[in-house]
């Protein structure tokens, strides 16, 4: 039940105001009452009523200024000031200090209560408004952490208009409507031995990533005056950094991405490659930073980890030796594999810009060519070492002394290096599909008691997952799911009969995530239940 201060000098009505209004049937019971202005002021922080009723003329000190003491801490709390028909000056005065409710002088009983209702009425309404205010803002405070990372992922990769990203709608979200955005892509490169990794040590080493990432940004923040940078986990190997502001901070964020990059290196030993994308003029062109970034990064993957790109630099790279590192990068990486028709794709790409006017000297030709012969040779080696290869290195070295003209040198190259992948193709076309499939075969034997994805094992052998698919039947007869759960249910027999497990414990141990299911596979290759056999 709220209550009331009832505050008037003449006795008479402050006694037919506690007798005659029912103040239980309004739900409100009198709280005090006092008969000057110093008394009432004293009583209100004592009682802290709810509703306050007084007089404008009393001893001490006058309703009014009860009134505005009252006001300065407690600016909502309802007042019903008593004033005479000819007092309109007080009213006024009143009404400054932000009374609304009056009571003329003599008042019925009707009258005062039909004032004390509204006044509990609108009380009501405003503190269903402020719980239903501290409510949203309560739900806003959990909701809005997630709307920002969402709405952060979709500037990625949602092409807005201008007029789709307006200044309340970024402000709402906890962004203001800066004038330079830039993005950086940071590429966490996993190393081959981390592919064999269980998935649970990987993450772990990219949560330390991403915790460098968010701490580095965080110290940093403070030093980048006029600038916002926002960290938005992109997949599982890129972090993207989006940089708000009213100026370019190229530099600053130069150096906040050297800084994680060292940091992830020397704590984590995962190299990163970072993309800069162009600077751009409103939040609605942050897609096409990030794409330029991506592009950036790419560069930098093909000279190695730990390398800072900016897209200007991409695009202005004229034709220079740095050219054909790139594709020498490449080349070597297809040859570790021995993907010949992508060591052709280079090859060409090599060819290409070899036989464009005044890209290349005979010198640079020449030693282009020693690097793509050693690194054929030297596979060839390794793959081969009982057969004789095509050229041999002093051949090599014999013929390519012998071309005086850069014309001829390449055309004998190309020459040389196609008559080699023919080759090569004719000595591990039917090897490697065998050996694709052994490497499948390894796998399962190695990863059997986890789960395992078949489209992760063909991107782990570069290849594509329906390709894999088609060869593993051919070579063995039938698809991948038949022989792992062959293969697993071969090692759960020996589990079983082994009789120091339990057949859930056989289960899990040979990769069946749900035993109902073990059960049922076990018994359609055996004849027989698990039970039957432990």
């Amino acid at each position: 039940m709220k209550t009331i201060m009832l505050v008037d000098d003449d006795p008479h009505i402050i006694k037919a105001l506690t007798e005659h209004i029912d103040w239980p049937s309004l739900g409100l019971s009198i709280a005090g009452t006092a008969a000057n202005g110093l008394d009432a002021l004293e009583l209100f922080h004592r009682v802290h009523p709810d509703i306050v009723m007084t007089d404008v003329y009393l001893p001490g000190m006058t309703g009014l200024e009860v009134t505005q003491e009252i006001r300065r801490d407690y600016p909502l709390l309802p007042i019903i000031i008593l004033s005479g028909y000819d007092e309109f000056e007080n009213a006024r005065a009143a009404m400054r200090w932000g009374v609304n409710h009056f009571l003329l002088k003599p008042a019925e009983v009707e009258e005062i209560e039909s004032v004390l209702r509204e006044v509990l009425l609108e009380q009501d309404v405003r503190e269903r408004h402020e719980r239903l205010e501290r409510t949203y803002k309560q739900e806003a405070g959990r909701v809005l952490p997630y709307l920002r990372k969402q709405f952060l992922h979709e500037l990625l990769t949602t092409r807005y208009r201008a007029d789709e990203l307006s200044e309340d709608r970024m402000e709402y979200i906890g962004f203001r409507m800066f004038g330079k955005v830039r993005v950086v892509s940071l590429q966490l490169n996993r190393p081959g031995f981390m592919t064999r990794m269980k998935e649970r040590d990987w993450q772990l080493l990219r949560y330390g990533a991403a915790d460098i990432i968010q701490e580095t940004v965080k110290e940093q923040a403070s030093r980048m005056v006029d600038c916002q940078v926002e960290v938005v986990d992109y997949s599982d190997q890129v972090f993207v950094l989006l940089m708000l502001g009213d100026r370019d901070c190229l530099e600053e964020l130069q150096t906040l991405v050297g800084q994680m990059v060292e940091q992830i290196f020397t704590y984590l030993k995962i190299e990163v490659s970072a993309g800069i994308g162009r600077l751009k003029s409103h939040p609605c062109e942050v897609i096409d930073s990030y794409l330029e970034s991506r592009e950036a990064v790419e560069r930098a993957e093909f000279q190695g980890g730990s390398r800072l790109y900016q897209y200007e630099e991409t695009e202005e790279m004229g034709r220079s030796v740095t050219d054909y590192s790139l594709l020498l990068h490449q080349w070597n990486e297809v040859w570790t594999d021995m993907r010949v028709s992508l060591a052709e794709e280079v090859w060409l790409q090599i060819f290409q810009l070899l036989k464009e006017e005044n890209c290349a000297s005979i010198q640079d030709a020449q030693v282009v060519a020693v690097s793509l012969f050693d690194t054929m040779m030297h596979r060839w080696k390794r793959q081969h070492p009982m057969l004789t290869p095509p050229l041999a290195m002093s051949d090599f070295l014999r013929e390519i002394q012998s071309k005086y003209a850069l014309h001829d040198l390449i055309s004998w190259l190309d020459s040389v290096i196609r008559r080699w992948l023919d080759q090569i193709r004719k000595e591990v076309g039917e090897k490697k599909s065998n050996k694709l499939i052994a490497q499948v075969k390894q796998y399962v034997e190695e990863h059997y008691a986890e789960e395992i994805s078949f489209e992760a094992i063909a991107k782990s052998l570069f290849v594509h997952p329906k390709y894999l698919s088609q060869l593993f039947k051919r070579v063995t007869g039938e698809n991948f799911v038949s022989y792992l759960n062959g293969y697993r249910v071969q090692r759960a027999l020996e589990l079983l009969q082994s009789g120091h497990y339990m057949v859930y414990e056989v289960s899990e141990m040979t990769g069946f995530r749900n035993a109902t299911y073990f059960s049922q596979v076990f018994k359609m290759l055996t004849g027989k239940s698990p039970s039957e056999v432990g």
